[in-house]
């Protein structure tokens, strides 16, 4: 199974949700990878508010359907 990384980050009132392109193999890469971004970010933007998911290839064709405004 793959996982893709998602990123769902709010600053100044302006959402996005960006995605890695390529998937991981295992979710505790995933899972690694997703804190290192979370760190990352919360150092860069510390005003911003957001979440980081590893979705498989199913959840994640579902988030991008239900959020394709986003």
């Amino acid at each position: 199974m793959k996982y893709i990384l998602v990123v769902y980050m709010c600053l100044a009132g302006a959402c996005e949700s960006v995605y890695e392109q390529v998937p991981y193999d295992t979710v505790e890469e995933c899972q690694k990878a997703s804190q290192e971004v979370s760190i990352t970010a919360q150092e860069m933007f510390p005003m911003s508010t957001g979440q980081v998911w590893c979705l498989t290839e199913q959840e994640f064709d579902k988030y991008i359907s239900q959020n394709k405004g986003i």
